[in-house]
């Protein structure tokens, strides 16, 4: 199975508050990185004989697959997540609505508390149709 490198889904200039410059490169290199890297894991993983190889081999490629995967998944998430103009994507918007009552709501519960009281970067299961990890990497 071969994962494609999405587009990215806003434009980097109307994101206020992180350069057009930083948000291209962490799309171009570690993101597309990601994709690339799970990738040549897969294909690694296809060709191995499951029977002759140490089991650290396996281990270590499932586990670094996971990891490829992971990175993959929470870049899209991320990415879909900033929308245009520093709003969040209908998507996101709709849950924060749906957890919070509004998104102005969750900003100024958000704001209030402090950088260290909230994890700035989590998954929230914006997706329901999407398969788990490990089923869309067909294992």
């Amino acid at each position: 199975m071969s994962f494609s490198v999405k587009p990215l889904p806003l434009d980097p200039k109307k994101i206020k508050g992180l350069s057009e410059k930083l948000l291209v490169s962490h799309y171009e290199n570690n993101y597309t990185g990601a994709v690339k890297r799970l990738n040549a894991i897969t294909e690694q993983l296809a060709g191995l004989d499951y029977a002759k190889a140490p089991g650290f081999v396996i281990n270590g490629l499932k586990r670094e697959e996971l990891i490829a995967a992971n990175s993959m998944i929470l870049h899209e998430l991320y990415f879909a997540g900033l929308g245009d103009e520093s709003r969040p994507g209908a998507v996101l918007a709709e849950a924060l609505a749906r957890d919070f009552g509004s998104v102005e709501r969750w900003r100024i519960r958000r704001d209030g508390e402090g950088p260290g009281r909230w994890i700035r970067v989590g998954v929230i299961d914006l997706e329901p149709s999407r398969q788990a990890p490990d089923q869309r990497l067909g294992r």
